[in-house]
């Protein structure tokens, strides 16, 4: 066989095309954030980082109390130094206009502002540490779910520690989230996962968690460093996936 200047052997393609058109795709950008799918990490973009995306939400993936219907998420993100991410993202929502007198459609959105700090950088023997809070903003107990729209608030906790095994990453992750509505108190609590990945081809990675209530299994891949190709399967049930472009400013 000839030479590969990616390093990147036969079978390696072929297992590479089998996990982007055959198997899950995913990372936490649904929120414009560095992450697994539904549950954080204590891990960042490298700084100067942007990134713009368009996603498709299984109605599994979205809050008990958001209309009954699969919906399109997008949103921006920023890593402006390293130890604090920050993104505006939108959910359409699939209701009834105003009026009530036509058919239910994507009338309207659910908008929100998400934080994440990094107290603590990774070292050779402790974790990373993270802190955030998706839908910054007032933060009050709801127990009904009709007295606001934090369909997605909630603050949460996370370490990271990641292992080199022969070359392959492995990321272990483990978090506390605290939803203020008691329509996700199911998602509440610890939650983690775990991310890999393969020694030969870095930008691929695969991932499964516990998201509270279900498990997911995924993976993510960057082509040409910017095109960043998602897809996941949620809780054994349905697909979310979507398309993202990243940019990081040269230092």
């Amino acid at each position: 066989m000839g030479s590969n200047p990616n390093g990147i052997t036969m079978r390696g393609r072929i297992f590479l095309l089998m996990f982007l058109f055959c198997s899950v795709v995913s990372a936490q950008e649904y929120n414009g954030l560095t992450g697994l799918m539904h549950v954080p990490s204590a891990e960042t973009e490298a700084e100067g980082s942007f990134r713009a995306n368009l996603m498709f939400l299984h109605r599994e993936f979205m809050p008990p109390q958001m209309p009954e219907k699969s919906t399109f998420n997008y949103g921006f993100g920023l890593t402006a130094w390293r130890w604090i991410e920050m993104s505006y993202c939108s959910t359409l929502l699939w209701m009834y206009p105003g009026d009530g007198r036509q058919k239910k459609g994507y009338y309207n959105e659910d908008r929100r502002v998400n934080v994440k700090v990094m107290p603590l950088y990774e070292g050779r023997w402790w974790p990373a540490i993270a802190v955030g809070m998706d839908d910054i903003g007032r933060f009050k107990r709801i127990k009904t779910g009709r007295n606001g729209n934090n369909y997605f608030q909630n603050i949460y906790i996370v370490g990271s520690k990641h292992f080199d095994i022969s070359g392959w990453e492995l990321g272990a992750h483990m978090a506390y989230r605290y939803y203020p509505s008691n329509k996700n108190s199911g998602r509440s609590g610890p939650v983690g996962g775990l991310s890999l990945r393969p020694a030969f081809y870095r930008p691929l990675r695969l991932v499964t968690e516990w998201d509270g209530s279900g498990v997911n299994v995924a993976t993510d891949v960057l082509l040409w460093r910017h095109l960043f190709l998602q897809a996941a399967l949620v809780h054994g049930t349905g697909f979310t996936g979507g398309i993202s472009y990243h940019y990081t400013i040269p230092h």
